[in-house]
């Protein structure tokens, strides 16, 4: 048992090794496939005033990640954003042709790597007020050495960024309906503005606030309803304040009908009663928000070995259930049963929306369990409140499955995206299971570029899924599969974005020479009969 007094020390030994994990983790690691665009839109965002550079995502961890840059020498790129599919050559130019590209990523990726620390410090505060102190650590414990959660704190994305601020928002209204105080009131606002600001699914924490209000109103047996409603009303107009004032009031108060909507929903919307009413919020918001609805009608998707455009309504449940470690999924369930106060059972409610949203709902983009990030620390507090567990030798249970997290943590180490758990045999039989972003965005050419250099090879094809850039991490593919050596994204390997999804079926059941990262498969074999040769994939 560590004496009281001690905790603030382990507590932060905890967030020091978490941030050194996560730091030097991505050190070794070359640009996941939204990075450079993600960089680059934030520059644009903080030199420029530009939020047209893609929109499709909310601008406020890409200018989190850009400042950085903005107090470093950077050179612009010399190609220009003419059409929307030119975000992703101009960014490459950026990052990796006028600019080293490490640097630029260390610098980037510092500001999400703090702001994945000030969360783990707030789920342990949030922890230690519900539950005791000893929860907070076995929480915090349970969140520093999550594979998930290490992996998305390493990059410049918005996963991390919506997850730390869906605690936030979450963790401040619930104390400011148990406390009545208007800053808390104000800081849920703020909060929920920010959160808007980083990611389109922060529409759902307005649900999640108002089903956690109305737990506590019926739970505590208080009548505060029209209290509830008051605050979430005001929450409502705070956080839409937040939002605008984030792109500067550009085209708030725009109209349906003042551009051409991509997706059916918003046409027919447009077409309807409500394309005259003007919309408070930035017209590029929403923009970026009917560009995301269009793109997730019909997307390439992979689960158990089969593909499909329009997906499945159970993705992201079987996602969370073969990706979450089983110590913590154990933990989490047993800090349900242990509940008896309603703060053993907030944390539950978070938990159901997003599993719910992204189970009930008709966006079937299943591209990785990211969407489901914020439901971690929630996870996490779970397994805190099992600390108050009533039966023989639960502590000792609960200690031994931090253990077991803990050695997960540590053994996954660098290679965080790629856990699976033992359900479905563990990180080398995750590919047959799951794809995309969940195992293989791009994150390892530049350990694949240390290994050719390494084994000296000469010549190797290489078909490489991602936007990091081939040549700067000395990485020379052949043109076309000619026997031998030859590398293949894991992604690619299934042919999940490929016409002929079978291209690499001889290779599906041969052990290959190494494994770079987890994500990229490494072999030495003959040309098979009948093979149809095509050009290497990536950037040169």
């Amino acid at each position: 048992m560590i004496p009281a007094g001690a905790s603030r020390y382990v507590v932060g030994a905890l967030l020091a090794v978490f941030f050194l994990l996560v730091v030097t983790a991505a050190s070794g690691k070359s640009a996941t496939y939204d990075e450079p665009v993600h960089i680059y839109s934030g520059w644009r965002i903080l030199t420029a005033g530009d939020f047209t550079t893609n929109h499709e995502h909310p601008p406020l961890m890409k200018m989190l990640a850009a400042l950085p840059l903005v107090f470093s020498q950077v050179a612009p790129p010399r190609s220009q954003i003419r059409q929307e599919v030119d975000q992703w050559s101009v960014s490459h130019e950026f990052l990796y042709h006028v600019n080293d590209g490490d640097r630029l990523l260390r610098l980037a990726r510092f500001p999400i790597a703090l702001l994945a620390t000030a969360m783990a410090f707030v789920l342990y505060r949030v922890a230690s007020a519900w539950f005791g102190w000893e929860a907070g650590l076995i929480a915090l414990g349970m969140l520093v050495l999550e594979p998930n959660i290490l992996a998305h704190s390493e990059w410049v994305t918005t996963d991390l960024g919506i997850t730390a601020l869906t605690l936030f928002t979450f963790a401040a209204f619930v104390t400011h309906m148990r406390a009545k105080g208007r800053a808390w009131l104000w800081a849920s606002g703020v909060l929920f503005g920010l959160a808007l600001l980083t990611k389109f699914t922060a529409i759902l924490i307005a649900p999640m606030l108002a089903l956690s209000g109305a737990a506590i109103v019926v739970l505590e047996k208080k009548r505060r309803w029209k209290e509830l409603v008051i605050s979430l009303i005001a929450v409502a107009a705070i956080g839409l304040a937040v939002l605008n004032l984030g792109y500067g009031f550009a085209g708030s108060f725009s109209t349906l009908r003042s551009f051409s909507p991509e997706s059916a929903a918003f046409r027919g919307w447009a077409e309807g009663g409500l394309g005259a009413v003007p919309l408070p919020v930035p017209q590029e918001y929403v923009r970026g928000f009917d560009h995301a609805e269009a793109g997730g009608q019909r997307w390439s998707g992979y689960l158990l070995g089969e593909h499909s455009m329009t997906g499945w309504r159970h993705y992201y449940l079987v996602a969370l259930l073969v990706k979450t470690p089983l110590p913590l999924l154990i933990a989490a369930l047993a800090g349900i049963a242990a509940w008896r106060r309603p703060s053993g059972l907030l944390p539950v409610i978070p938990l159901l929306v997003f599993v719910a949203a992204f189970t009930l709902s008709g966006n079937l983009k299943n591209i990785g369990l990211r969407y489901l990030l914020p439901v971690y620390p929630f996870l996490c507090l779970l397994a805190g409140a099992a600390w108050r567990l009533a039966i023989p030798w639960g502590k000792l249970i609960l200690g031994g499955l931090l253990i077991w997290q803990a050695g997960i943590g540590l053994w996954m180490y660098p290679d965080y995206l790629t856990f699976f758990n033992l359900t479905v045999g563990g990180p080398s039989r995750g590919a047959e299971v799951l794809l995309d972003s969940n195992l293989d965005w791009g994150q390892d050419l530049k350990g694949l570029g240390e290994f050719i250099r390494e084994r000296r090879l000469d010549r190797i094809y290489v078909d490489y899924f991602g936007r990091g850039c081939l040549r700067y991490y000395g990485v020379k593919s052949t043109p076309d599969f000619e026997g031998g050596w030859i590398a293949v994204s894991a992604t690619n390997l299934k042919g999940v974005y490929a016409q002929d999804k079978d291209r690499y079926r001889f290779l599906w059941d041969r052990i290959p020479a190494a494994r770079i990262g987890g994500s990229i498969l490494v072999y030495n074999v003959e040309k098979p009969a009948g093979w149809v040769p095509r050009g290497a994939a990536g950037e040169p």
